[in-house]
């Protein structure tokens, strides 16, 4: 396992362990997708009032220095229990460099309150919801998607 691998690896526990060390117990879920030495990562955190919402590159045969360019889409949907429904699509491409020592890097923290999606307080709002991160490398055609589905049964 090179160099990038391992660090993204212990990046990777550690995110997923810190929301358990803080007592939190909002899913996460993560997409992976290779091609040869090129891979491809989408994420979905949620907090208790936004989601991070990234995608990254890894490739263990090119340096540090390289980048390519990404193209990380997200979408989310809401419905509630009286029938009431939301959807929000976001979208941007840029260059994104390997070795991504956090894991995901390039895209969106998905605001709950920003985008209509929150009681009063900021917090997500009681109801189903359902995350897609998709990743694309341009070059290579290489997509990876994280899908998150949630039942937030908590009360504003």
């Amino acid at each position: 396992m090179g160099t990038t691998k391992i660090l993204a690896t212990v990046a990777l526990a550690a995110a997923l362990a810190a929301p358990a060390a803080l007592g939190a117990a909002l899913p996460g879920a993560y997409g992976h997708a290779t091609s040869g030495s090129l891979e491809v990562v989408s994420d979905v955190l949620l907090a208790p009032k936004s989601a991070d919402m990234r995608g990254v590159w890894l490739d263990d045969t090119l340096s540090c220095s390289t980048s390519r360019t990404l193209k990380v889409s997200i979408e989310v949907f809401y419905s509630s229990s009286t029938g009431a429904t939301k959807h929000k699509k976001l979208s941007k491409t840029g260059p994104v460099g390997n070795c991504a020592e956090g894991g995901p890097n390039f895209g969106f923290t998905f605001n709950a309150a920003g985008r209509g999606f929150a009681c009063s307080s900021g917090k997500w709002k009681p109801g189903s919801y359902s995350f897609l991160t998709t990743t694309k490398d341009t070059t290579s055609g290489l997509s990876a998607s994280a899908v998150l589905l949630w039942n937030n049964a908590t009360f504003c």
